[in-house]
């Protein structure tokens, strides 16, 4: 599916869909839990989906049973056999069901598709095998058996907060107990406090002491019977950067401050651009400023970086962000790809080894662009659109699915801005 984007600043409002990590974990930890569990969660993505068909796959039930309302029974006797985890193209799908496979003592085939292959599982995989798994790689599949022992596990902080979160979720399941030292700052630790936040909502009791976690063995899930998950800042980027864009803003609903969401870094760096940020009962309001130049450290706030590249591109002077290598294993080169769809509208962006040089220009132009099947790029050439001197074109714009399903939906659903009026003319005297 194409969708063509008329030039020009939007405005309106728009709800977000759920948090996409917060649901991973609130649907591994309802499966894990005593008894059933409800969960509300708005618009459920492509790799939400991914974790729902693999927990499936394991033996839960998990039925809809109101509009976006989720039922998850409890997964007390999971298969023996060998079973097919989907994990589509799901990079958190795959990182957490790893070692949960292996604390339940399951034989799993993880399928794997588009980029998911050349995604990075090491050092986690081979800390795996070392406590008592084996896992061989056929293609797009990966062959896992082997029942995870307790031990002490040593990992980096710095190679992805997935590895860290996948053995926080799995190691209480073990009947021994077991630490868990990481050898480096993690470069996104807000995500590694979001799992803390929710196995402390089921029950789950861990130790930390610096770098170093403590991990009783022998525990059971408890999570509420009822829980609803919380709106996704990395969605909300996108209409937050589109309002700073937009003289009469775009207002968005569905967020929660304060949060554990790492991405919510947008908003002191939309007013350090110059955007107008308001907050107003649970609403996040952002109109256009003088938009300028800026620095970011590309590090915690990965998601971020492709709305706000977009924004720096019709920023004055020049912006450098930095420390974005990991941008380099998502769904695309993802650090590539924006440079290459933004200079293709008109931008002025290099590349600088793992990081962009972004000079902004006063307007971009019109065109088609390829996403690379990347969702976020997608999603940043509706953005691009907006401030554009012609329509552009995004192919493969389905993609957005992945983590946004609404998305042409909720973007369509905001109108034109309005021209400014013209200046009034002082009688002459």
């Amino acid at each position: 599916m194409n969708q063509t984007i008329l030039p020009g600043p939007r405005t309106g409002r728009v709800t977000v869909p759920a948090s996409k990590s917060y649901a991973h974990r609130f649907f591994i930890a309802a499966a894990l839990s005593r008894a059933p569990v409800t969960i509300h969660c708005r618009g459920v993505c492509g790799d939400i989906r991914a974790t729902l068909s693999c927990l499936q796959a394991l033996g839960a039930d998990i039925r809809e049973i109101a509009p976006e309302a989720y039922e998850v029974a409890p997964l007390l006797a999971p298969r023996r056999k060998p079973c097919i985890l989907p994990c589509r193209e799901s990079g958190a799908t795959l990182r957490f069901f790893l070692p949960l496979v292996g604390a339940l003592g399951i034989n799993a085939v993880f399928h794997r598709e588009g980029r998911l292959p050349q995604r990075p599982l090491e050092p986690l995989l081979a800390e795996l095998v070392r406590h008592g798994m084996s896992a061989t790689a056929d293609g797009c599949d990966l062959h896992c058996q082997g029942q995870l022992r307790s031990g002490d596990y040593v990992l980096p902080g710095d190679v992805s907060s997935q590895f860290v979160s996948a053995l926080l979720l799995a190691l209480p399941l073990l009947p021994g107990g077991s630490t868990l030292t990481l050898t480096s700052a993690p470069e996104s630790a807000p995500y590694i406090a979001m799992t803390e936040e929710v196995l402390a909502a089921a029950g789950i009791s861990l130790y930390r002491t610096g770098s170093r976690y403590r991990i009783p063995g022998g525990q059971r899930y408890r999570l509420p019977s009822h829980l609803t998950v919380e709106g996704d800042w990395s969605s909300a980027a996108f209409f937050l950067c589109a309002g700073a864009m937009s003289r009469e803003g775009i207002a968005v609903d569905g967020l929660s401050l304060p949060t554990r969401q790492g991405d919510s870094a947008l908003l002191p760096l939309l007013r350090q651009m110059g955007a107008e940020v308001n907050l107003s009962s649970g609403c996040i309001t952002v109109r256009k400023g003088r938009l300028r130049a800026t620095d970011i450290d590309a590090r915690p706030i990965p998601d971020l970086i492709p709305p706000l590249s977009v924004l720096a591109a019709a920023a004055e002077g020049e912006s450098h962000i930095q420390n974005a290598r990991r941008l380099r294993y998502k769904e695309s080169d993802r650090l590539q790809g924006i440079a290459e769809l933004l200079n293709s509208l008109g931008g002025c962006l290099t590349v600088d080894g793992d990081g962009l040089l972004i000079h902004g220009v006063s307007h971009l132009q019109g065109g088609t662009v390829d996403p690379m099947g990347d969702h976020r790029l997608a999603m940043s050439a509706a953005l691009a659109a907006l401030s554009a001197d012609a329509p552009v074109t995004v192919r493969d714009a389905d993609c957005v699915s992945k983590s946004y399903p609404a998305f042409w939906a909720d973007f369509q659903s905001l109108k034109g801005e309005a021209p400014c009026p013209a200046p009034s003319e002082t009688p002459s005297v």
